[in-house]
């Protein structure tokens, strides 16, 4: 009994490791008919402003600016985020910076 759960062990660690090794290499196999549709070189250049979108909303949807701190890390910071984005054009250094600030703003100046 104990030799069956053994040869069930490893083959359950063998069909993990096939899949994992398959699915890392999926994207590299298909690269080239991505690289040529259209459609995902268009959501390619999109999808950075759509990021920021959703993530101004997300940010702005229950802001309060009625009592202290009157919602102003979530706007300096957002504001910081939007004009490093039009300088820039790097949303993933826009989006840091913003978090860095917000969380700077958070924890330690208000």
């Amino acid at each position: 009994m104990n030799h069956l759960s053994d040869l069930h062990a490893f083959a359950v660690v063998a069909v993990i490791s096939l899949v994992t090794v398959a699915l890392r290499a999926a994207p590299f196999v298909v690269l080239g008919k991505l690289a040529a549709n259209g459609y995902l070189r268009y959501l390619g250049e999109k999808m950075p402003t759509g990021v920021m979108v959703l993530l101004v909303a997300y940010t702005i949807k229950d802001l309060d600016v009625t009592a202290y701190p009157y919602g102003l890390p979530k706007l300096v910071s957002l504001s910081l985020a939007a004009v490093m984005y039009w300088k820039t054009d790097n949303a993933l250094l826009s989006i840091g910076g913003g978090v860095a600030l917000y969380m700077i703003l958070v924890n330690g100046v208000i």
